[in-house]
């Protein structure tokens, strides 16, 4: 009778604790917005189940009013706060601290009314990332542009930028311009500055020109007045951007522009000859929604030619220069340019500008002469607050001739 007695005590301890067992492993199926890696496999219902029970406890918001951004989505990062996978906001895919190197785009502002959770109405975006792989709402406060607060997209080998001083000169595609309007620090050299994890000043322009003197138009943004305006010695890096106008509304000739961009290169460098210089060279451009690779345009040159004639000045001056027709993968084609460039012809959005920060910025680490190159136990670099992109004031008004409205 006693062996009886302890085989039932057994069995009631032995049913006790699998009930306890179960238990726990319920409590933690439902702890919201603390995702572990904890296998519930083995409890597969019970899991189900409580996680079902656990959106319930949370009553859903409701949408009030929905403003559609899509035409233009302007970026973002997340500073603090959640994003919710759904417009209820009953359930979360993670914390600021989850994304906190995710550039997300605002496709939607969204009003919620969240008196059912407590609060009142609220704006929210509805975001996606650059890759498209994560989606959901943030309220509004818990974001913030990309040259503010602390964003570290550093690259690999960033530092080898570390306290370099970079000037970025150009046209309205390095001034950030959309075509519309002019992007405050969402242009590519805002992205630069991300990327490398250093500060750069921008004095590109709306309308700018590589070469002056054909009786047309002059722009203080113009490569030779920038050059003259600026003592290099000053800064440690210069990228040259140029082009597009001349070929637009330009009757210079290409022997004129190559003899300019020369004159200005040796200027620079009799300022610095430890100036590091790179070349981009002009992206397609599409006027009457036609490839300009190959149409001649008002100097009589096509777009290829211009390019070729701005390889060589840079060949000529051993400076590496970003030539976007070797791409494997081509960020501006035939078939995207309606919707990578925002008014369909010439200007970027503000993700192509991100692209073409990011291209950018891994030419210029790979080209970054070796004798440069600082001995460094690291090669990456820490998050940096508040690194926005210096722009000066572009007030002065176009002097001279102005023929057209249409320059960029």
């Amino acid at each position: 009778m006693i062996m009886f007695k302890k085989v039932y005590i057994v069995a009631a301890l032995a049913a006790t604790m699998g009930v306890a067992g179960l238990s726990s492993t319920a409590h933690a199926a439902t702890t919201k917005a603390t995702p572990t890696s904890t296998s519930t496999a083995k409890q597969p219902n019970a899991t189900k189940t409580n996680q079902k029970d656990d959106q319930d406890d949370v009553k859903p918001a409701t949408v009030v009013k929905t403003t559609d951004l899509s035409d233009e989505p302007m970026p973002y990062h997340m500073k603090s706060g959640y994003i919710y996978s759904d417009s209820g906001l009953t359930k979360t895919l993670g914390s600021a601290k989850d994304f906190a190197n995710v550039t997300f785009y605002a496709y939607k502002k969204v009003t919620i009314d969240r008196s059912a959770q407590g609060s009142g109405n609220s704006v929210f975006y509805y975001v996606r990332s650059g890759s498209g792989k994560q989606t959901g709402y943030v309220w509004h406060g818990n974001l913030e542009g990309i040259a503010e607060g602390t964003f570290n997209i550093a690259m690999k080998n960033s530092n080898y930028f570390k306290s370099n001083k970079i000037i970025t000169m150009g046209d309205s595609i390095t001034c950030g311009y959309d075509g519309y309007q002019t992007l405050t620090n969402m242009g590519y050299p805002t992205w630069l500055s991300r990327y490398l994890n250093t500060k750069v000043t921008n004095v590109g322009y709306n309308g700018a020109f590589l070469a002056q003197g054909d009786g047309n138009v002059e722009t203080p943004g113009d490569l030779t007045t920038v050059v003259n305006e600026h003592n290099f010695k000053n800064y440690n890096v210069a990228t040259i951007a140029y082009g597009t106008n001349d070929y637009g509304h330009s009757t210079n000739s290409l022997d004129d522009i190559s003899a300019e961009l020369t004159k200005d290169i040796k200027k620079m460098k009799s300022d610095n000859k430890n100036l590091i210089i790179y070349g981009i060279l002009p992206l397609t451009r599409y006027d009457n929604n036609t490839n300009s690779d190959e149409v001649a345009g008002q100097g009589g040159y096509s777009m290829n030619q211009l390019r070729d004639a701005e390889a060589q000045v840079y060949k000529d001056n051993n400076i590496p220069y970003l030539d976007w027709r070797n791409d494997a993968k081509q960020i501006i084609t035939d078939a995207n340019h309606t919707t990578r460039f925002n008014d369909g012809r010439l200007h970027p959005n503000p993700m192509t500008y991100q692209l073409m920060g990011r291209e950018i910025a891994q030419f210029m680490i790979k080209n970054y002469p070796e004798d440069m190159i600082k001995t460094s136990k690291t090669t990456t670099n820490k998050a940096t607050t508040k690194k926005k992109t210096a722009t000066k004031a572009t007030t002065r008004k176009t002097t001279t001739k102005v023929t057209s409205p249409a320059n960029y």
